[in-house]
């Protein structure tokens, strides 16, 4: 189990999802570094903010990440299938998937430190496939998500023997809680959180 103070973890997670209902209309005002709710952060482990302004279509949403240099930049994402990349990277270890690659073409060479090295974008999407499971195939269970990896290939296999339970269960949650918060988001609403996620959310999970 984690064990940050439940006050500072509570503190942190308000700030990380904060609903922004007002549309900011220029990119330097969304694309403010949000320090606030990193301050717990070891250096480097937060890469990029990320602020995804909800549009009336899904065609319409728009997205940004911002680098503690004050740079930023808009990129294409597609919420309902990049939002659970977000969090099964970030709780899973996969620093160059989806999100660690949109988050490090802003500074070439640069990457998270893993431990094991594998083939990050195919073992994303099959670790998000596992986690999802939209097809019903087995139980949202840790013993079924790794069964499903096991399905997708040696490196899967690699990734689902060394997860640990709680990481299957937290990667189920933030998955769900992502997709409850963007579907409470008003249009123009502007839904804020970091590359990787930050413990300090994860931990309420």
């Amino acid at each position: 189990m984690f064990s940050h103070a439940a006050g500072r973890a509570k503190t942190s997670a308000a700030a990380f999802r904060c609903f922004d209902t007002r549309e900011n209309p220029s990119l330097q005002a969304v694309a403010t570094l949000s320090c606030d709710f990193v301050t717990e952060a070891p250096a480097f482990s937060v890469v990029a903010d990320v602020a995804i302004v909800k549009g009336e279509t899904p065609a319409g949403d728009r997205t940004w990440l911002s680098f503690p240099d004050g740079t930023a930049r808009r990129e294409a994402v597609h919420v309902i299938h990049d939002l659970p990349h977000l969090v099964v990277e970030s709780v899973f270890g996969l620093d160059a998937g989806l999100w660690g690659t949109l988050a490090t073409n802003r500074f070439p060479g640069l990457r998270l430190v893993s431990d094991v090295p594998l083939d990050d974008h195919a073992v994303a999407k099959a670790a998000v496939k596992a986690v999802l499971n939209r097809w019903g195939n087995g139980p949202d269970t840790p013993s079924g998500v790794r069964a499903r990896l096991r399905k997708s290939g040696p490196d899967a296999a690699e990734l689902a023997g060394r997860l640990t339970d709680e990481q299957i269960r937290v990667a189920v949650a933030g998955v769900r809680q992502l997709y409850r918060d963007w579907a409470a988001l008003p249009v123009g609403g502007t839904l804020r959180a970091t590359w990787p996620l930050h413990d300090s959310w994860l931990h309420l999970l």
